[in-house]
């Protein structure tokens, strides 16, 4: 489950030859003419737009024109999927042209598989890799950037201890991971820390309870400046400002599944023993739960959207996208209404849908 508002395919009618003609047009276009043309058209027109001139291709290329998209507030949210076993591949989920709306998930071949387990943070066009397992049951250290503007990986620094299923979130521009760690701990090197200025991690000392997990997480989230971690036997929250790390008990436990995200600062699940009511929400701050009335296989709006696998034959699988709009009213239930159901792959290998994660540039 992610959040999402828009997804955008590149979608034209012109043919190669055309391009080609029309590329000398644009050829001596300046760069600041070319990033006020830019910033008003839809992203997903940018690699047309590159055929045209250098100009064109030079701003594309770079971080001031998305700098400007964010601080104008026209930004547009993409949503990445890992999907496969044992390592996963990356998809984006593109929307067909105005005429017939429909999303799909089309595969990014330029992007290498990512561990099983690794943990996913993102910071405006940045996607951050962390951890996971590479294939042999072996924990492994891994970080890696990803750039959504060209689809490129990059490593960086490793971290200090090999992790699987760990905790992630940013604050401050920096990036803690939390557990997962292989064997037992004693609170050094728990929790880590990456300085994107300086390249460096660092150990993080921990104010709380101490943290003698050995298990991997299964889920975690980031509300109001706190990382919110589900465990297999608890939950626990992270405050990176005062270095505090609380055990909640079962509170919220039960009911918090692994397929979750964050709208609003509400914090939905999905319930698989409830084909009726198979969305919670849940306010955190007092850790109760309710379902979303008039939500089955519904989606809506672009608020939230659901992926999931169905009609498993001979070990493949075909996914499904379901959009939800969620209508919160005072004194009554929050409500969920179906936008639209699609099915955005066909007759995929394996049913392991391991990330969604929405990127925002």
């Amino acid at each position: 489950m992610a959040i999402i508002s828009e997804t955008s395919d590149d979608v034209s009618n012109k043919k190669p030859q055309e391009e080609e003609n029309l590329a000398p047009v644009t050829q001596h276009i300046p760069e600041g003419l070319a990033e006020r043309i830019l910033l008003r058209v839809k992203r997903c027109h940018y690699p047309k737009l590159s055929l045209f001139s250098g100009s064109f291709r030079n701003v594309v290329a770079s971080p001031i024109l998305y700098q400007s998209r964010l601080q104008l507030g026209i930004s547009e949210p993409v949503l990445y999927a890992s999907i496969g076993s044992p390592r996963n591949s990356w998809y984006i989920l593109n929307r067909n042209a105005p005429r017939k709306i429909s999303l799909r998930l089309s595969e990014v071949r330029s992007l290498p598989p990512m561990n099983l387990g690794s943990a996913v943070v993102t910071i405006g066009y940045e996607m951050y890799v962390i951890g996971g397992d590479d294939g042999r049951s072996r924990y492994t250290s891994d970080f890696f950037l990803i750039d959504c503007r060209f689809h490129t990986c990059s490593s960086l620094p490793s971290m200090q201890k090999r992790r699987h299923r760990p905790a992630a979130g940013v604050f401050d521009g920096k990036i803690y991971v939390i557990g997962g760690c292989d064997g037992p701990m004693s609170g050094y090197n728990w929790i880590e820390v990456f300085d994107r200025e300086t390249q460096i991690w660092s150990s993080v000392p921990v104010a709380g309870p101490d943290p003698l997990y050995t298990c991997n997480f299964l889920a975690y989230v980031v509300i109001q400046e706190k990382i919110y971690i589900k465990d297999p036997q608890t939950y626990l929250t992270y405050e990176p400002r005062h270095g505090l790390l609380q055990d909640l008990g079962i509170g919220i436990h039960r009911r918090w599944h692994k397929e979750c995200c964050v709208v609003e600062d509400m914090l939905y699940s999905i319930s698989p023993c409830s084909v009726r009511n198979f969305l919670l929400e849940c306010d955190p701050s007092d850790m109760f739960w309710e379902p979303v009335i008039g939500c089955k296989l519904a989606n809506v709006s672009g608020k939230l959207m659901v992926l999931g696998p169905t009609n498993v034959t001979y070990g493949r699988i075909d996914v499904w996208c379901v959009e939800i709009s969620l209508e919160r009213r005072q004194s009554s239930p929050t409500r969920g209404k179906t936008v639209s159901m699609w099915r955005v792959l066909k007759s995929v290998k394996s049913p392991s849908i391991d990330l969604c994660c929405p990127v925002t540039f």
